[in-house]
């Protein structure tokens, strides 16, 4: 196994790698019409805004007592 020197607080240690971030996002509601769209909006923006070439996008949606709504999960890989 190899240990990956990658420090949080300096994002240049991340060039290095070949680390792929994840971003999961929950919403107390039921999946909307237009998620989809507003999401891959949001994953263009973060190519060009945050400079994240690649990566995982999840978005999962949840009833009002936390339960998860798993068959309206949203995921997309950039």
């Amino acid at each position: 196994m190899q240990k990956v020197m990658i420090d949080p607080n300096k994002p240049a240690s991340y060039k290095d790698y070949d680390v792929v971030p994840t971003i999961r996002i929950t919403l107390s509601r039921k999946k909307q019409y237009a998620d989809e769209d507003r999401f891959t909006v949001f994953i263009a923006a973060l190519k060009k805004d945050a400079w994240i070439k690649h990566g995982n996008m999840i978005v999962e949606y949840s009833i009002s007592n936390g339960v998860p709504l798993e068959y309206e999960e949203w995921s997309q890989s950039f």
